[in-house]
């Protein structure tokens, strides 16, 4: 493929090759892609911290490499916490095991008996750290450095060496026997932990998700809150309103095309229809038609009518005098006039109107949807994702909804190109 993106940029209805074209496409949602994730890219920080009882992972603690997607619970047993008042403010809470201290920052942590419970945010483990085994030290004797003694194990098992003392008095040799024959102490485990800061983000998660929390909440929606069922729940009230609206219109507009009184008659009302606020009469449905299915189907059909009449009675309008006149002369009646003259010859802009009607009804979704919370649809998921979370859903949903939209305006493209084949124009 060859590009050529700058030459002759601005030319007046100049052929664009089909590279160019996917190139310049791309372009812009690339460049809005780039902004959203620097708009939610926060500064990232790794920890240290002892290893604990992570939940959801009591029998198995979870590999290196673990990427946590929500926040999870850590426990540590036989610790404590120390508060950022009684430190340094500025380092927040500090977690004391074994006589270590681990700064926490500002991650939530609370007592928990004789452990303390840390809710880690959303991050993975990077790799795990072994501590080496501490010396043996005689109380009250130094160690020698000369050759280890091999003493027995009181468990059995291999002697344990022990470097030797350079007193050997009876009160030394038994001191080495009880801190030897005692359990030997296992070495402190700890992790690396490496998370993002969301506070340094520009844009707070609350009213802008990343693109990566928005990709983690698709499974949980897919799934757990049937996607797929609501998007076909809101397909069918559209495709309902769509007929309903499309029964009454297309009549009214077939009047208001052909006989000039009877478009005075309703040219009034189709004027005042078309200045009424849609997201206004929601109220106005629920009295009139409740809060159910019907009411829904009231609403997108109202919304419907009042966009596709204007544009069939101007489809009909825009059909030449010279075609009709032609029919007169030819003897033809009012009728023949309608079915063989005007329809023929104007039903090319009518499918292009009912095309274009048909993606209004994906805008006036939400606002049908969000009487009866109970019900399925995707005006429903937004409703309750912005009330309840995850707000991450909203954004899952808005895309749905387009891809949906753009499905069914591509279908109503190709069933057009079948059904008026001349109308193709080739740029």
């Amino acid at each position: 493929m060859k590009f050529s993106l700058l030459e002759n940029f601005f030319g007046i209805r100049t052929g664009a090759r089909i590279a160019d074209q996917i190139i310049l496409g791309v372009l812009p949602i690339f460049f809005i892609f780039l902004l959203w994730v620097f708009a939610t890219s926060g500064r990232t920080e790794t920890v240290t911290l002892p290893d604990g009882i992570f939940e959801g992972y009591e029998k198995a603690a979870p590999p290196d490499g673990t990427l946590f997607k929500d926040r999870i619970r850590l426990t540590i047993e036989n610790s404590s916490l120390e508060y950022a008042s009684e430190i340094d403010p500025d380092q927040g809470s500090v977690l004391v095991k074994d006589g270590q201290r681990f700064k926490l920052g500002n991650m939530p942590a609370r007592p928990f008996g004789k452990s303390v419970r840390i809710t880690l945010p959303i991050g993975r483990i990077i790799d795990r750290v072994k501590e080496p085994p501490l010396p043996i030290e005689v109380p009250g004797k130094k160690v020698s450095e000369s050759l280890p003694v091999a003493v027995p194990n009181a468990s059995g098992g291999e002697p344990i060496a022990v470097p030797a003392v350079t007193d050997t008095t009876v009160a030394s040799i038994d001191s080495t026997l009880d801190a030897v024959t005692a359990k030997a102490k296992p070495p402190l485990m700890k992790f690396n932990y490496q998370f993002e800061i969301v506070e340094t983000r520009i844009i707070s998660p609350s009213m802008l998700p990343s693109p990566s929390e928005v990709s983690r909440s698709l499974p949980s929606l897919w799934s757990d809150r049937f996607l797929p069922k609501n998007i076909l729940f809101s397909f069918l009230r559209v495709s309902a309103g769509f007929l309903v609206a499309f029964s009454i219109v297309f009549p009214v507009s077939l009047m208001m095309g052909t006989f000039s009184k009877c478009k005075a008659l309703f040219a009034p009302l189709m004027l005042f229809a078309g200045y009424l606020p849609i997201p206004a009469l929601v109220p106005l449905f629920m009295i009139l038609f409740g809060t159910n299915e019907l009411q829904k189907i009231m609403f997108l059909a109202f919304g419907f009518a009042i966009y596709l009449l204007p544009l069939f009675v101007k489809a009909l309008e825009e059909v030449d005098n010279v075609y009709l006149q032609t029919g007169y002369t030819l003897g033809a009646g009012k009728f023949q006039i309608l079915n063989n003259i005007l329809l023929p010859i104007a039903l090319p802009n009518l499918y292009d109107a009912m095309r274009l009607g048909f993606g209004i009804g994906w805008g006036y979704i939400i606002l049908a949807e969000m009487v009866d919370m109970g019900s399925f649809g995707v005006g429903t998921l937004i409703l309750t994702s912005q009330r309840r979370g995850p707000r991450e859903d909203i954004y899952l949903v808005l895309i749905a909804i387009v891809l949906m939209a753009f499905i069914t305006d591509k279908i109503w493209e190709k069933v057009g190109e079948r059904l008026f084949p001349y109308r193709s124009q080739r740029r």
